[in-house]
């Protein structure tokens, strides 16, 4: 429990630290070894799984960069090796284009598919959906009983979809704080893996002790 009560702190400590930093311009170097050791202490992800998110996210933009260019507006984001594809493509085959080109990425278990069907977003309505992430996540890591470091959240077109690894509770409480942040919120879309609290019990004790044995 000390342990929790102590990510959390981080957490907050480092979301705090980076609206000051992007505030000022200013950035402590130190900064960045403290948020990486949070992140990972938070996160209930095996570092084996974190690693294969970050090489499909990786190939996944590569891939679509290269074969699309221009012509679609596709953001990929990953967790827990399940891919969500939101933005937007022209046409219905360009969308199921993207997806099956994504689908021969290697380790991807899961696809799904929110592209809308119609021209780029503006730039006023990316700047929109930046300003809503921001809100979403002060929110989420000033939450008890959030595990905001296990969440990803992703914001396109004012909707809202929510990853990461949480109980049913904890899920519920998320969304919750989520739709709340801001009128201008359409939907608040729940992509968690649910797990139980034993589950949940088993995980904080495998990351106390992972902690316990580091110099």
């Amino acid at each position: 429990m000390k342990t929790n009560k102590t990510i959390k702190n981080l957490a907050q400590l480092i979301f705090i630290t980076f609206l000051i930093t992007n505030l000022t311009g200013c950035i402590p170097l130190i900064i960045g070894g403290v948020a990486e050791t949070a992140l990972i202490l938070g996160d209930r992800r095996p570092v084996s799984v974190v690693t294969l998110d970050r090489g499909i996210q990786l190939e996944a933009d590569a891939l679509i960069s290269k074969k699309f260019q221009d012509n679609v507006h596709v953001n990929v984001n990953v967790f827990n090796q399940k891919v969500v594809l939101t933005g937007e493509a022209t046409t219905q085959q360009l969308k199921d284009q993207i997806q099956n080109s994504i689908l021969q990425v290697k380790n991807v278990k899961n696809i799904i598919n929110e592209i809308q069907i119609g021209i780029p977003s503006s730039i006023g309505s990316r700047l929109s959906d930046s300003s809503l992430f921001t809100l979403i996540k002060a929110k989420l890591v000033t939450t008890n009983d959030v595990p905001a470091n296990s969440i990803k959240i992703i914001v396109e077109a004012g909707s809202v979809y929510l990853m990461g690894i949480t109980t049913e509770l904890e899920a519920k409480a998320a969304a919750t704080v989520s739709s709340k942040s801001s009128g201008s919120i359409k939907q608040v879309v729940k992509l968690f893996d649910i797990i139980t609290e034993e589950e949940k019990k088993k995980l904080a004790n495998a990351t106390n002790a992972s902690t316990q044995t580091k110099p």
